[in-house]
């Protein structure tokens, strides 16, 4: 038995769809605009403040749980890259400013660049750690990779106040701009929040992201201006670098 074929009557109609004719069209929208579900996120987010505290804390519980050196990592992770990139660079880069030692130029880069790297790196992965939470407990999914972001924190700030050591040791005076790295160190936040988020919605669809990772971080730590000065940087190429 032949099967008839089936040929739609359509019509054309100003927005550029293709309708049946004689028959009702349904147009679905969203809802709201993007800046309401802006708006609507954050208020979200505002709400479950209280789940985001929990989950830095337990993120701070669980860093250092079982290890020996403890909460001594957060410190010897950039002093011993310090160290290392003193010996290693202080005679290879050109560094002409004698205000201050290589090394406290070298540690006050890699303060900032610290941070950034394990908030990254430990949200990669958070929401496949957290997917079973997920699946059963509703609550923003933004708040996962945050809660790294925030635990993360903790590293900078034990780094500024063996920063602000070396400077008494070295004696160099610490002037009133100190305040703006508040400020500052804000913006970071929310740009290192903002590729966390990125990233570790890759990470669900893309398992090749915490595998590339590691070595994209590697390469980056050479492109800023941490182990050398923005000045060192050939004038041909200035502009493309920053």
């Amino acid at each position: 038995m032949r099967s008839a074929e089936f040929k739609p009557d359509v019509q054309s109609v100003s927005e550029g769809a293709f309708v049946a004719r004689g028959r009702p069209v349904q147009v679905i929208r969203p809802g709201r605009s993007a800046s309401e579900i802006i708006v609507g996120g954050i208020r979200s987010l505002v709400q479950s403040v209280g789940l985001l505290r929990s989950m830095t804390v337990t993120h701070l519980k669980m860093r250092y749980r079982y290890s020996f050196l403890g909460w001594c990592w957060a410190l010897l992770q950039p002093v011993v890259l310090m160290v290392l990139y003193t010996l290693i660079f202080s005679h290879l880069v050109r560094y002409s400013d004698n205000s201050f030692p290589y090394a406290l130029f070298v540690f006050a880069g890699l303060i900032p660049w610290t941070f950034c790297s394990t908030s990254i790196s430990t949200a990669a992965a958070g929401m496949l750690n957290h997917r079973s939470l997920m699946a059963t407990v509703y609550f923003p999914r933004e708040i996962v990779p945050i809660s790294f972001v925030m635990a993360s924190l903790i590293d900078p700030a034990i780094a500024f106040t063996v920063l602000s050591s070396m400077m008494l040791y070295y004696l160099i005076s610490i002037p009133w701009t100190i305040f703006l790295i508040m400020p500052i160190f804000g913006i970071l936040v929310i740009l290192v929040a903002s590729i966390c988020l990125v990233i570790s919605s890759l990470q669900v669809q893309i398992r090749d992201v915490s595998v590339a990772l590691p070595l994209l971080l590697q390469v980056l730590v050479f492109t800023a201006p941490i182990v050398y000065p923005a000045s060192a940087v050939p004038a041909a190429v200035q502009s493309l670098y920053w």
